[in-house]
């Protein structure tokens, strides 16, 4: 009897030295996944900080462009332009002189569909 309770006092021996060393592989994969996801909430920040800035650079220019269409209020000077993205220089349009007692758009769309359905009318016997 004395050898059983020896066997089992070394399982029990054996079993609690596992369990404390995959106790520790268990803390360790724990670190290591924290660590990682550490790192990847860092890495989504900087995705979304770098993404703010795109967005605010466009919204500028887009501001920018209505404002030369006349379509919203002046920006607020106080608000510093970023420079987020490159321009290339603008081009200069040249003067498109005006066209006065030209003929009627409308009249030359009537025109267009007249064209279109004497072509593509279908012969009839």
């Amino acid at each position: 009897m004395t050898r059983i309770h020896q066997n089992v006092d070394e399982m029990l021996v054996r079993l609690t030295e596992e369990s404390h060393g995959e106790m520790e592989l268990i803390r360790a994969l724990g670190d290591a996944i924290r660590r990682v996801d550490e790192q990847l909430l860092r890495e989504v920040r900087n995705v979304t900080i770098q993404h703010e800035m795109r967005r605010e650079a466009i919204v500028g220019e887009l501001q920018t462009l209505a404002t030369r269409l006349c379509a919203l209020p002046a920006r607020n000077a106080a608000r510093a332009t970023v420079a987020a993205i490159d321009q290339p220089r603008s081009y200069e349009h040249p003067e498109v002189e005006s066209t006065t007692g030209g003929a009627d758009w409308r009249e030359a769309a009537q025109n267009i569909n007249d064209d279109f359905e004497f072509t593509f009318q279908e012969q009839r016997h």
